[in-house]
């Protein structure tokens, strides 16, 4: 999914995939490691653009991470199976 952010011409795929993922779609599910919605299909979904950058020495030694990212904006504004 990193290549939509890059401005991808066609994610009408992954419109889909938001969309299978509002209905709570098995198959779909099954795609991903973790079911994130185990319990009940959610109501609303967005998708987020990040920038992503290796942690500096300093910063690994202090934090443990290996990443620090920063928001971008937004991909896909808040959608519902309404819209």
């Amino acid at each position: 999914m990193w290549f939509l952010a890059l401005g991808s011409p066609d994610s009408s795929w992954f419109h889909r995939l938001l969309l299978r993922l509002l209905e709570h779609d098995r198959a779909t599910l099954r795609l991903l490691r973790v079911n994130p919605f185990p319990d009940a299909p959610p109501r609303w979904l967005r998708a987020r653009v990040y920038d992503y950058r290796f942690t500096a020495w300093a910063e690994r030694k202090e934090s443990g991470a290996w990443w620090v990212r920063t928001e971008v904006g937004l991909l896909v504004p808040p959608v519902s199976l309404r819209d």
